[in-house]
């Protein structure tokens, strides 16, 4: 249900005060209360930010002054694609708090740095429930750096919260993902490295792309794959067996896989590397997608389309890549259907 005035007369009147504007008036204490608008102030007076402000003049009667709106883009010309953001999950009646007004609003709620507001759903009280979500928002075309996600993502996940991210394109359209560590783990038996080592004497016909193990030579299910003949053991896994892959990324990243019990096969229908197995080929599907990440998105634009093709066949797609000398997976999931904040269209 969206939360809107019973009344359309128009609320004010606004100052500025240092890049910010403060609202008077019986008005402002019911934008706080009702919606979670604004950081409270004495005297019954309401501080908004320039986003809060627009958002409040296109949906709850708010009176700029002239020339605002023109004077206010020289200073933040991205202050339309904010608004976008904040009014896409504020429509449908979540309660958002920049997170610059947090620590007034309620001190108690530790955030996430990076983090551009707090969400609580709309039937919660921000001073006293906890928190839903911290979200970010960015362009589509905005380059995406995953360890920074990653990052990002951890911190939220662990103050158990979801990670959202905004995504908001050129017509003011805001998709929602969210974004969360993500620790694949498979229930194979774990493969032995000299168990590896001992099937390089069996490899026939090498090429740069692969070789054949034959039928005759027993080989563990997370390697290769079944043909009538024997086995086709692809170009990253004869090199994992002829131990000839010190600073290859791909085969540490492959390693790593097989490490945590998964079932790893080519990912090619999907646009990844790999699709990855938690159990046998044929008694589940495999749940994951996963690109290492000199092969993933460099973009928002380009994410949204590898995470809209894994949920469109009902997986997780992740990115892999090196931290520490360390492998970390971070997943982007389109989120059910009551969390896809997206663009209000005027």
């Amino acid at each position: 249900m969206v939360d809107t005035p019973r009344s359309a007369r128009m609320i004010g009147p606004c100052r500025s005060v240092n890049e910010e504007w403060l609202l008077s008036g019986p008005a402002a204490q019911r934008l706080f209360d009702k919606s979670a608008i604004g950081k409270p102030m004495p005297q019954n007076e309401l501080l908004l930010q320039p986003s809060e402000m627009l958002f409040c003049a296109r949906h709850r009667h708010l009176e700029l002054i002239e020339g605002w709106l023109e004077s206010e883009l020289l200073e933040n010309p991205e202050i339309l694609h904010e608004t976008a953001a904040l009014e896409a999950m504020r429509v449908p009646g979540e309660k958002v708090v920049l997170v610059k007004n947090v620590v007034d609003i309620s001190p108690d709620t530790i955030t996430s740095e990076g983090t551009w507001a707090i969400r609580w759903n709309r039937s919660s009280k921000v001073n006293i429930d906890s928190p839903t979500a911290e979200v970010i928002w960015v362009r589509d075309f905005e380059p995406i750096n995953w360890t920074t996600l990653h990052q990002w993502a951890s911190e939220v996940s662990a103050l158990g919260r979801i990670a959202e991210v905004l995504i908001v394109d050129d017509e003011m359209g805001v998709t929602t993902y969210r974004v969360s560590p993500a620790n694949p783990l498979g229930t194979l038996n774990p493969i032995d490295e000299s168990e590896i080592n001992a099937l390089e004497k069996d490899l026939l016909g090498r090429k740069s792309d692969g070789a054949l193990i034959p039928s005759t030579t027993e080989v563990p299910e997370q390697i290769g794959t079944p043909l009538p003949e024997g086995t086709w053991i692809d170009d990253d896994e004869v090199r994992i067996i002829e131990g000839t892959h010190e600073e290859d990324r791909s085969i540490s990243l492959l390693i790593d896989v097989l490490s945590r019990k998964l079932l790893p096969r080519p990912g090619f229908k999907y646009g990844t590397k790999w699709r990855l197995y938690e159990e046998s080929v044929g008694e589940e599907h495999a749940p994951w997608l996963l690109q290492p990440e000199w092969l993933a998105p460099s973009d928002w634009a380009q994410a949204c389309l590898a995470a809209r093709l894994a949920n469109g066949v009902h997986k997780t797609w992740l990115c892999g890549f090196l931290k520490d000398d360390k492998w970390c997976y971070i997943a982007l999931l389109r989120p059910p259907s009551e969390g896809r904040w997206s663009g209000f269209r005027h």
